[in-house]
């Protein structure tokens, strides 16, 4: 037996570790009640940065003492203390924040500590602070607590934006599965590469290396989701328009809506509105009493008589002048309505490089075809590429999804909403008609595009999917007297908007309470059927 080393038992170890832990919490404590007891004493000096440097030695996210530590610094350099000396207290400071960084690399309170001590200093090295991402990013190159502090460097030392955008280039290729190096680039990709003759957020030429890059990261992991998000992102950077889409006037309320939400100085300073070649004055007012709105009501004292000449001019935000002319579709109701189409402009090249790729997807679903990230892919390169010829294609994929990635099937069910909306707009805009109903079999689960329909007098939105969390975006029915909400998913009318109907169908809406019905008639003076 001699010689051997005793074995504790488990719960002699048991005990022997509480017994630290108590400890090293009596020490804790003593040390905390020290710290707080010289600071309600204002002894704001170097054995309480000794104090505090030591806890946080083993713990670096007690904020309330990097805050002390900030309180001594500042307090010293008030006391006249010469800039030698203060350079060497910040150079410790650093050295602290250093070594609690190598502790926890995720620690907010370090990273804010180091930012504040190089923008109080009056001599920071932006140039080591880049070599120390440089070196914890090569330790862990998707910490993105570094590459937020990167960023910060970088602001401030404002190195060549080229550089930093190969820096992202070099870390992709190590591991295309890298949110923070990706989200990076596209900030700089937007700035190096703009499109400035065409108005296109980026080039040609870089929109298609981008597009060839991130597939390349795609089809190298298929599950990785980093690369597939950095690729619908670059499948939206497209140039947009912010377009006037429908403009209504009757005796009661005349409307302007927009395809986006726009300001109020916006509206005021370049929508005009013409009755007889008149410039009609007065006020605009949001719909929903924001300073940024898609619907705006115009407030005016000019008498609308049953057979005038209507039009509207606006300014889009490239100052290209656009006119409406609002044709009468019963007495005293004039309505005007532009060309709408939802489908993304890109380039030719660009269209061709999508097209390849999307031949890429397909080719990658026959391998996998229950790869989600590559299924939705593809339904979005048919979108992306034409939207009208694929559409039938896309919802048949987006059908898919829901059962392939069920966790996500409310995201799918608003995408088949949304771009469903978006194939019967135009074709509702085509004909002289104040109704609107889906016409497609899909079920709505939500109202996407709504302030498009303002103008209608008839809403049926019957046999939905829709649940209450709809209900404050009727506010944009402004012109609606019917609203058919028959057989939805409704189960309050809490968030019900202030719309001057005449007929509100609710029927088959079974989790409304009875008590909520009976205050909810009371308060509205249209009428109300419910069962």
């Amino acid at each position: 037996m001699h010689g051997r080393v005793k074995v504790r038992t488990t719960e002699e170890e048991k005990l022997r570790k509480e017994k630290e832990r108590q400890e090293k919490l009596k020490v804790f404590k003593n040390v905390m009640q020290t710290i707080h007891h010289k600071r309600q004493q204002h002894e704001y000096d170097k054995e309480l940065l000794e104090l505090t440097g030591k806890v946080l030695a083993s713990n670096p996210d007690i904020y309330t003492l990097w805050n002390i530590r900030r309180e001594i610094l500042e307090q010293i350099r008030k006391n006249n203390c010469d800039e030698e000396q203060l350079s060497k207290l910040f150079n410790d400071e650093l050295n602290v924040t250093e070594y609690c960084l190598k502790i926890n690399p995720k620690s907010y309170c370090a990273w804010h500590q180091r930012e504040w001590v190089l923008t109080t200093r009056s001599d920071p090295d932006w140039k080591k602070e880049l070599d120390l991402c440089n070196k914890y990013l090569k330790l862990d190159e998707r910490n993105f607590h570094t590459w937020d502090y990167r960023r910060f460097v970088v602001s401030q030392c404002k190195p060549p934006l080229q550089d930093e955008f190969d820096f992202t280039t070099e870390k992709l290729l190590d591991n295309f599965s890298n949110y923070s190096a990706w989200h990076y680039r596209s900030k700089m990709l937007l700035q190096l590469y703009p499109d400035v003759e065409g108005g296109r957020p980026i080039q040609d030429k870089h929109h298609k290396h981008e597009l060839k890059l991130v597939q390349n990261a795609a089809f190298t992991d298929p599950d990785d989701t980093s690369a597939w998000f950095y690729q619908r992102w670059l499948l939206g950077a497209v140039k947009t328009v912010t377009s006037l889409v429908v403009c209504t006037v009757t005796q009661i309320k005349t409307t302007v809506a927009f395809s986006k939400q726009v300001s109020h100085n916006y509206v005021q300073s370049k929508t005009r509105l013409f009755f007889d070649n008149v410039a009609i004055n007065g006020d605009w007012i949001s719909c929903n009493g924001n300073d940024h709105d898609c619907l705006w009501i115009l407030k005016h004292n000019v008498t609308i008589n049953d057979d005038i000449d209507v039009k509207v001019e606006y300014k889009d935000e490239y100052e290209e002048s656009h006119v409406i002319k609002c044709l009468k579709y019963k007495p005293f109701t004039y309505i005007g309505k532009s060309d709408i189409c939802f489908q993304n402009k890109y380039s030719q090249p660009v269209i061709e490089e999508l097209n390849e790729q999307l031949e890429a997807c397909r080719q990658l679903l026959l391998l996998e075809p229950d790869n989600k990230w590559t299924l939705l892919t593809t339904t979005v390169f048919l979108h992306c590429i034409n939207a009208k010829l694929y559409h039938k294609e896309a919802m048949v994929n987006l059908q898919i999804l829901k059962n392939l990635d069920e966790q996500r099937a409310g995201y799918y069910n608003d995408l088949i909403s949304k771009w469903n909306i978006e194939n019967q707009l135009p074709l509702d805009y085509e004909h002289k008609n104040l109704v609107f109903r889906p016409t497609f079999s899909d079920k709505l689960t939500s109202l996407p595009h709504l302030q498009y329909y303002n103008f209608c007098e008839i809403i049926d939105l019957s046999d939905q999917y829709l649940s209450s969390n709809i209900l404050p975006s009727l506010k944009y029915l402004q012109h609606c007297k019917i609203l058919i909400l028959r057989n939805n998913k409704l189960h309050t009318l809490k968030g019900f908007p202030n719309i001057e109907l005449e007929k509100l169908d609710i029927q088959g809406n079974e989790d409304i309470s009875a008590e909520e019905l009976e205050n909810f008639t009371k308060n509205h003076n249209f009428i109300i059927m419910f069962n």
